[in-house]
């Protein structure tokens, strides 16, 4: 089982879009897709689910171009819900399961997968009373209930807490021993890290780098930054002659101190508060996937390519 997209490309009149892109994904595999807002995410997701069609190049699905044969084979969870209220949860993933399985199985099927998204408490009440993030648990639940080999899952973790996070995690890895194929568009470092075989970065529709989450983590480096709000009258070099501390930079009124050991965090909080009320406030940053991509693109995964007019992402 493979999937795979030969330089595919959809771009849309405001520049958004995808492409040309190639990427290949073999059975076992979870593959996460990062980026900004318009980076691409999205299409790409939609072209390998056949919800759109490339403009230029082609997908093809264990081998086949055939995008109605793969179908029976793709579990889609788009990013926005769109359900009937009136329904249940039950009967709603029901529906979408119904549509490629035909036999008694279905009621099985349909509860185990509410079941392993913590729903099957509330399988019998309307999806109308159901929170945003209950919506995104019965949205994977309806792409997974039939068992596809291909699961495509944007923003999964939107609206989970960590024990959903957690039991989404524990969803993908039986997904990866059984040998299916699992992708997902997600900004969420930490859940990318511990659930991905695989990092896809986008950037502007171009596939910037595809590697494994350890790989890029140790390009980074392991040292933890604090970022210190400090007045403008502290002198940061103090901090350099530090036991422990690396690179010390002023940024935007706040100054970012490296981190070599976790010993040095109460020596830079003390000379930073010398009793002067100098210190003002204090974050800490472990490194993530999230400084792999701004290190390869000089860009932040938060940030947003603002489109000329129109939509697409």
């Amino acid at each position: 089982m493979n999937v795979e997209a030969r330089a595919v490309q959809r771009r849309y009149r405001n520049g958004r879009g995808v492409g040309p892109v190639s990427l290949r994904v073999e059975a076992g595999e979870c593959v996460a897709l990062m980026g900004p807002n318009g980076a691409g995410k999205t299409t790409l997701l939609r072209l390998l689910a056949t919800a759109a069609t490339p403009q230029r190049g082609h997908v093809t699905w264990n081998g086949r171009a055939s995008s109605r044969a793969a179908r029976r084979d793709i579990g889609f969870a788009a990013d926005v819900v769109a359900e009937e209220g009136a329904l249940t949860a039950r009967q709603a993933t029901h529906f979408w399961c119904g549509q490629w399985v035909r036999s008694a199985a279905v009621p099985q099927l349909v509860s185990a997968a509410l079941d392993a998204v913590s729903l099957l408490d509330v399988a019998d009440e309307p999806v109308s009373a159901f929170s945003f993030g209950m919506r995104r648990r019965l949205a994977i639940a309806q792409a997974l209930a039939h068992r596809p080999r291909i699961a495509l899952l944007d923003e999964p973790t939107a609206g989970l807490d960590p024990d959903g996070a957690q039991a989404l995690q524990r969803l993908l890895d039986a997904r990866a021993a059984d040998g299916d194929i699992t992708l997902v568009a997600s900004n969420d470092c930490s859940f990318v890290a511990a659930a991905c075989s695989r990092v896809v970065f986008l950037d502007a529709g171009e596939l910037v780098r595809d590697a494994r989450p350890a790989e890029l983590l140790a390009e980074v480096g392991g040292a933890r930054r604090a970022r210190l709000d400090v007045s403008e009258s502290f002198d940061a070099t103090a901090l350099q002659r530090i036991p422990g501390v690396g690179d010390v930079v002023r940024d935007d009124g706040a100054v970012e101190v490296e981190l070599l050991h976790h010993g040095a965090l109460a020596a830079v909080v003390a000379a930073a508060d010398d009793g002067n009320g100098r210190l003002r406030g204090l974050r800490l940053h472990s490194p993530d996937l999230s400084d792999s991509f701004r290190m390869l693109t000089g860009r932040s995964l938060a940030a947003e390519r603002r489109p000329a007019s129109g939509g697409g992402r």
